[in-house]
């Protein structure tokens, strides 16, 4: 039996009463559903700031091949074909002054880099599949290109090539292309997108390269 004495000091020892538990668990359950939701946002953000970042570089690589009357590549290089030695997708502008045969389906270029290579978000990858049956350059056979003087350089790429009056040049065909970026990553150097939901869907923003004008839009509106 307790002394009356010792009862008296435990009867106010602190603990939790269950109101206090229950206010505990709500506080965890609105901070997980805010992480959740941060999440998102955030893979939102990365994708469109992926996709703006590459509307503006093919843009650029349009106007560049009508200013100097020349080819330009659009070239995207996943992991290990850089010696970045990380996961990262990387799009670079080359300028290529003489392009082999048409027949030629994955031609061996010699080019000139226009500017660093631009890195695109950390869970943002170029995935491949046609996109509503439209070609996708990440399927097509890569382009190598040879450059940087006497240092050598050679990487092979996924490429998209545009000509000196603004259009698409490579891949070959008559139709447009389209490309997918999607919330995913780099898994033995492949692009992998990020299934969800019970539908096994990606998180993506689609954009569609017009033939004769090279224009980029999202086919997602």
């Amino acid at each position: 039996m307790l002394h009356p004495r010792k009862f008296q000091v435990n009867r106010f020892k602190a603990a939790f009463s269950l109101i206090e538990m229950v206010a505990v668990i709500a506080i965890l359950i609105a901070l997980m559903t805010a992480g959740v939701s941060l999440l998102n946002g955030n893979g939102t953000q990365s994708r469109k700031a992926a996709t703006d970042q590459l509307t503006g570089m093919i843009e650029q690589a349009k106007s560049t091949a009508i200013t100097s009357r020349s080819f330009v590549v659009l070239a995207i290089a996943e992991p290990g074909d850089l010696p970045s030695g990380d996961e990262k997708c990387r799009i670079g502008l080359f300028k290529v002054e003489e392009w082999p045969e048409a027949s030629e389906s994955a031609p061996t270029l010699k080019g000139v880099l226009l500017n660093r290579w631009q890195t695109l978000n950390t869970g943002i990858a170029i995935v491949g599949e046609k996109v509503d049956g439209i070609t996708n350059p990440i399927d097509e056979p890569q382009v190598t290109i040879e450059y940087g003087g006497s240092k050598n350089l050679q990487v092979v790429v996924h490429a998209i090539a545009f000509n000196a009056r603004g259009g698409l040049h490579y891949p070959l065909g008559s139709t447009p292309i389209a490309l997918r970026i999607a919330e995913g990553s780099y898994r033995n150097g492949k692009a992998t997108a990020n299934l969800k939901g019970p539908k096994r869907t990606a998180n993506e923003n689609r954009l569609k390269i017009g033939r004769v004008t090279a224009r980029p839009y999202s086919i997602d509106g």
